[in-house]
């Protein structure tokens, strides 16, 4: 991975000669620092005010997806002029279009189930909890001390086998969470890729610059994706890591001064 700043003025280059771009962000840990419980991830202020202003900008496509569900990943972002993708993919708005993949509907009353079963974990390890995300679950263990992460997780193993084993659920791991998705192979690659090429169909046009920005294990199918259309794509973190992303940022902060300079570079400013 190169580290952003060292790559910046060819970056900014591609950003400016684009016809058009397409932006994705991720939430957690991109737009806004991972904090101890999914509702203290705040978007800081100036970064909302930041995000309004690029949605602004003609031949700027703005989209944030997100494992949250929609409706709270809008809620937490709340700027308007954009698209929402929860659930790795599973929904999307995108008005006037609202979409859910057919097999999350079809699949509710096995994530229902799995409520249940999973709700065992979070009584016998103080710490751990379930969120139901209507279409996907997540079992957190941010709050779990160090001595028992390995216990919840083991105990998620054995209780989600049953569901495994009749290929009910896809189980993919994050950071500190274990997310409970239906038995599909569609997250946000597939969402990138679908997007893509909705753009394409209905401008038919010179195709986008994609950019991809995310710091999580589910981000990467994405990064590929939008590697294979020769975009962008960034993964942020403390540290490197190996990661399909080609470029690092080492923090929201970080994605707060590129998206001013995505801003300035598409504005024609130095």
């Amino acid at each position: 991975m190169i580290p952003l700043a060292d790559d910046w003025p060819t970056l900014r280059d591609r950003i400016r000669a684009a016809p058009s771009v397409a932006l994705f962000l991720d939430y957690d840990g991109t737009l806004a620092p991972i904090a101890s419980h999914p509702s203290r991830a705040v978007l800081p202020a100036k970064t909302k005010h930041l995000l309004a202003q690029v949605a602004q900008q003609p031949q700027l496509r703005v989209v944030i997806i997100s494992g949250r569900a929609l409706s709270d990943v809008k809620r937490m972002v709340g700027v308007d002029g954009i698209s929402y993708v929860g659930n790795h993919g599973l929904e999307l708005e995108e008005p006037p279009l609202r979409y859910v993949h057919a097999m999350a509907r079809a699949n509710r009353p096995v994530l229902r189930r799995a409520i249940r079963d999973l709700r065992v974990v979070q009584r016998q390890v103080p710490g751990a909890w379930v969120e139901d995300k209507q279409w996907t679950l997540s079992l957190h263990w941010r709050g779990v001390p160090e001595s028992d992460r390995g216990r919840v997780q083991r105990l998620a193993a054995r209780v989600m086998a049953p569901y495994r084993r009749q290929e009910q659920v896809r189980l993919t791991p994050g950071k500190r969470v274990l997310e409970v998705r239906p038995p599909i192979r569609w997250g946000k690659g597939e969402m990138v890729r679908w997007l893509y090429q909705r753009m394409r169909a209905t401008t038919h046009a010179t195709p986008p610059l994609l950019i991809y920005l995310g710091d999580d294990e589910t981000d990467e199918e994405a990064f590929r994706t939008v590697n294979a259309y020769n975009g962008v794509s960034i993964v942020v973190g403390s540290a490197p890591y190996t990661s399909a992303g080609r470029w690092w940022l080492r923090r929201p902060s970080d994605v707060h001064r590129f998206l001013t300079r995505l801003l300035r570079a598409r504005c024609q400013k130095p």
